[in-house]
């Protein structure tokens, strides 16, 4: 993917400026430009991939430089932009907006009408890792609640509250928060902001201990995405007893739809996809889908974050465009056994997890995923 060399001039402007002294501020509304604008920014810089690493030394929806993203602060909310948030992205992209104007962006800022002056957003804070998700700081007035089902409780979210430790808290999954609450947070279950009241426990009252109820295992036209509640699944309350029932494998994620067939055609390298597409939310809990030994695990390439393991009965399944893998290379895995969770790393169109099945471990092994886990008593 190519981007106007003229980006490359205003990067190094921006480089050359000293780096703002309150970092991680709301940006000044003076210098504001609304979500829509940065939405038409990153469309035409990245096609709206916040989290594109292009290889030509620009990261991120907006196209930052490494010398961009360190001089803006950028640095608090992680290594690279691709490695950040939307909203922290479009917080530095205020600073640098409000220091360098859109020439920063001499392309694809004006052809998106971007300028000064506008409703600011609202600048998140540094994330807090390994928590499952972030939550963007935001003064103003407590959001609407979700709808409150009879028997649903609430929940205001507060400063450094994630969706993780939320459910920590209520004893749900945070799955089972954002699907309740969907229409409260949004597409992206990574960002959720102070005063926003969630509803819990709706239908199934998660304080009286009972679980919520499972999502529907029929079938492969299901439509919803909502249903990625991983308390449906028994391998959440253990990683060895993901295969409690009688099928000697289970599917590699709960809840999600099939966005992508096997054999479907498209603009795939093989002329076709070599495997299953499920969608599900990033961060979503990946599994092995029958025991085996794990032949890789980290970064692959258009892959992104993947995990390779090798199965008793010789088949390799592939589980693609991880936001982390956290199997290693070498370890005996079980059915159910938690290998990663979802995202959206590599040459990769949205969150979701590619899951593929191979005669050897090569490219263009491809054996028909469904069939397999069919074969392992598990249907779809």
């Amino acid at each position: 993917m190519s981007f106007p060399s003229a980006r490359t001039l205003a990067g190094l402007v921006v480089a050359g400026i000293a780096a703002p002294a309150a970092v991680g501020l709301v940006a000044q509304p003076a210098s504001a430009a609304s979500v829509g604008t940065w939405d038409k920014v990153a469309q035409c810089e990245s096609t709206n991939d916040w989290s594109i690493d292009t290889g030509n030394g620009y990261y991120g929806g907006l196209q930052f430089s490494s010398s961009t993203w360190v001089e803006f602060g950028g640095r608090q909310y992680a290594p690279q932009a691709d490695q950040a948030t939307k909203a922290q992205q479009i917080a530095v992209a205020e600073k640098v907006l409000a220091t360098q104007g859109p020439g920063a962006w001499p392309s694809c800022g004006k052809l998106a009408g971007l300028q000064r002056g506008g409703p600011a957003p609202e600048a998140p804070e540094a994330p807090v890792r390994g928590a499952g998700t972030s939550t963007a700081d935001k003064n103003a007035e407590a959001a609407p609640a979700a709808p409150k089902a009879e028997g649903a409780n609430t929940y205001t979210v507060a400063g450094g509250d994630t969706l993780g430790t939320i459910g920590s808290e209520l004893g749900v999954s945070w799955q089972t928060l954002y699907s309740e609450n969907r229409s409260v947070i949004g597409s992206d279950p990574d960002v959720i902001f102070p005063g926003q009241r969630l509803a819990y426990g709706s239908g199934g009252s998660s304080d009286s201990g009972s679980s919520t109820p499972a999502a529907p295992k029929s079938a492969s036209s299901s439509s919803s995405s909502d249903s990625s509640d991983s308390s449906s699944d028994p391998s959440d309350s253990s990683d060895s007893s993901g295969s409690s029932s009688s099928a000697e494998g289970v599917l590699p994620v709960s809840g999600g739809s099939i966005s992508a067939r096997y054999h479907q055609a498209g603009g795939w390298a093989a002329g076709y996809h070599t495997g299953i597409d499920f969608a599900v939310s990033t961060g979503t809990p990946v599994r092995a889908a029958a025991a085996g030994t794990v032949v890789s695990s980290g970064w692959q390439g258009a892959y992104g974050n993947a995990v390779v393991i090798k199965h008793d009965d010789g088949r390799y399944t592939l589980s693609a465009h991880l936001s982390s893998a956290t199997a290693s290379e070498g370890e005996r895995v079980s059915a159910g056994e938690q290998i990663g969770r979802s995202g959206n790393t590599g040459n990769s169109t949205g969150p979701h997890l590619h899951f593929e099945v191979r005669s050897s471990n090569s490219y263009g092994a491809d054996v028909n995923p469904v069939t397999w886990l069919n074969g392992l008593g598990v249907s779809l």
